[in-house]
């Protein structure tokens, strides 16, 4: 059954790989992206503990972690769309040339 859900994460995690490759167009859509791993990365890490180690301070200390990280991305976010107006990544790359 572990075996199973384990199958079924890596799955995820794949196909949340995939999405971050190729979905390159909107800053948004990136951080989407990267939270969807985190969640996945999340629910691994929390497997790992329960299984092999029980010291579930580790898992706060990850997600103390995502956290900083969601809230770093989204005011970098709120920081270009104010200052360029969109979140198209092409249109950053342009206009820092």
């Amino acid at each position: 059954m572990i075996n199973l859900f384990i199958l079924v994460l890596l799955f995820i995690l794949f196909s949340g790989v995939l999405f971050y490759i190729f979905n390159f167009n909107h800053l948004l859509i990136i951080l989407l992206g990267l939270e969807y791993l985190l969640l996945v990365l999340s629910l691994l890490f929390l497997l790992n503990l329960i299984i092999f180690i029980k010291q579930y301070i580790l898992l706060l200390v990850f997600f103390i972690f995502c956290i900083c990280e969601r809230v770093l991305g989204l005011t970098i976010l709120i920081l270009i769309v104010r200052i360029y107006g969109n979140d198209y990544l092409k249109s950053l790359i342009i206009l820092q040339c």
